[in-house]
């Protein structure tokens, strides 16, 4: 009796080992698979991430409604930017520049915007091809994601402005603005979804660096 206990015992003993090393193996396999896939991934995610930013510099960011339709993306911004700089270059349409520089903080804002979007545009591609490219990727991820969220902020404070003006503006402007004007300041300053691919490139940057 104590010969076959003493078998049955080490009879568990042995699957137990046997499943421990099955385990083990399992873990193994499935570590090194992962590895494989964040290695391989995180090379198709930066230039997946270059390729959803560089859309946004042909795609609106903003559109204004006032005197017909205006949409704006940021080769339009850049563009109309040149023609305050250098009044005699060709303006085919409505000078955005003119409409921010009226209020104060919306057009700091747009500039800074922007200069953060060129920013990490500029890092994005560095990231690719530059020397410290965990780095630099990680800088253009949190610029892209700054960028939109500036954007955002931007947008918002010319919607504001619009409806400062609306709430102090006396006569029939003052009339038809009165309760409305949160309405109708956005449907004059509507925002796009170019920014919205700049975060979207920016969180995409953010996750190749932190699997890389």
């Amino acid at each position: 009796a104590k010969r076959r206990m003493g078998l049955l015992l080490g009879q568990q003993k042995h699957y137990r080992t046997k499943d421990r090393n099955g385990e083990g193996h399992y873990k193994n396999v499935v570590r090194r698979l992962r590895a494989w896939f964040l290695k391989t991934n995180r090379f198709l995610l930066v230039p997946l991430a270059l390729g959803i930013l560089l859309p946004s510099l042909f795609e609106p960011w903003i559109t204004i409604n006032l005197l017909g339709q205006h949409p704006f993306s940021p080769i339009d911004i850049i563009k109309s930017a040149v023609v305050r700089i250098a009044p005699s270059a060709p303006q085919n349409q409505f000078d955005l520049f003119l409409l921010f520089s009226r209020y104060t903080r919306s057009y700091f804002a747009l500039i800074a915007s922007m200069s953060i979007y060129l920013a990490s545009l500029i890092m994005m591609l560095i990231s690719i091809a530059g020397k410290n490219r965990a780095r630099t990727l990680l800088i253009a991820g949190i610029l892209a994601v700054a960028t939109g969220i500036v954007w955002i902020y931007t947008v918002e404070l010319l919607r504001d402005n619009f409806i400062q003006t609306a709430v102090s503006a006396g006569g029939i402007i003052g009339e038809e603005w009165k309760g409305q004007e949160p309405t109708i300041a956005n449907s004059i300053v509507v925002i796009g979804i170019g920014h919205y691919l700049v975060i979207l490139s920016g969180m995409i940057a953010l996750l190749a660096y932190v699997w890389r």
